[in-house]
């Protein structure tokens, strides 16, 4: 079944409201001390989306992954003033099951394209990867190489980056976007040395 007014799948809630709205109340109070707000009231600002129920282009991302443990994932949604990340525009934490957007790019600044570098696919991937191999093995992975010869301190050069920029390209290819396109786009928020993994990674997808 979709609804009318996006074409979004309608998708059977697993987790009671009231449990959730409990969860949304924790996250807030993690959040409040995370982006080190002044006031509740801030945290109140936060506003929550459950994965399942995401439209439009970040609907699309979330049905890429066809993976329905991802249903209660939640995306808080960050005032840009209230934002601690710059110009990154998202971040994840996984282990919650929690999605951050910065408001502004949440809502399409960017010419009014919604999340066009496919951050939603990268952050779902986060979470993906958690429920697959759990706390502890994705706190391993995410300090485990990738490619030995790029050394430890070429970020993300490690397991967990590498199967979310793996989904998020994937995601973008599909979705017939050119390689050099991502390259652009990611060169907004990384450097020579993080391409040394990255131009890897694209290669896997796209062909070297």
């Amino acid at each position: 079944m979709q609804t009318e007014a996006t074409g979004a799948d309608v998708v059977e809630e697993t987790e009671p409201e009231v449990d959730r709205q409990e969860r949304i109340r924790d996250l807030k109070l993690c959040l409040a001390e995370y982006l080190e707000l002044k006031s509740p009231e801030d945290a109140e600002r936060i506003t929550f989306v459950r994965a399942a129920d995401l439209s439009e282009e970040f609907g699309e991302q979330f049905r890429f992954l066809n993976d329905e443990r991802l249903n209660e994932a939640l995306v808080a949604v960050v005032p840009d003033e209230l934002w601690h990340k710059g110009g990154q525009p998202s971040e994840s934490s996984a282990d919650r099951g929690m999605i951050l957007f910065r408001g502004g790019y949440y809502d399409g600044e960017e010419d009014g394209a919604r999340d066009p570098s496919a951050w939603m696919t990268h952050e779902l991937a986060h979470c993906q990867r958690s429920i697959d191999v759990g706390d502890d093995g994705y706190n391993q992975e995410s300090e485990m190489q990738v490619f030995d010869d790029l050394g430890p301190d070429t970020y993300p050069n490690n397991r967990v980056e590498e199967q979310a920029f793996g989904r998020q390209f994937a995601y973008l290819k599909a979705k017939k976007v050119g390689r050099e396109k991502i390259t652009e786009l990611l060169g907004e928020h990384y450097g020579p040395d993080d391409f040394r993994f990255l131009d890897r990674i694209l290669d896997r997808v796209y062909g070297s």
